[in-house]
């Protein structure tokens, strides 16, 4: 009986933990890319960038560094 206490305890601190790391990554990754999001999808809608539609998270955050290196530079985005 200890033992299935002691197992439920661990698996429940090992969501936690999971909980917590997965905030505490994705979260800012995530607000950090809207405004590329955004960006992305006024471009679907004129007919570019189709190829953008499905990227993973983090190809995003890559190419939201990129639009946003552009903007400050104030030149034409190459993603």
């Amino acid at each position: 009986m200890t033992m299935i206490l002691v197992m439920f305890k661990v698996a429940v601190f090992a969501l936690c933990v999971g909980v917590a790391v997965s905030v505490i990554i994705l979260l800012p990754v995530f607000l950090y890319t809207i405004p590329y999001d955004l960006w992305i999808g006024f471009q679907n809608n004129k007919g570019k960038q189709m190829d953008k539609k499905k990227e993973g998270v983090f190809r995003s955050a890559k190419n939201a560094t990129k639009l946003y290196k552009a903007w400050i530079l104030r030149k034409e985005p190459t993603i």
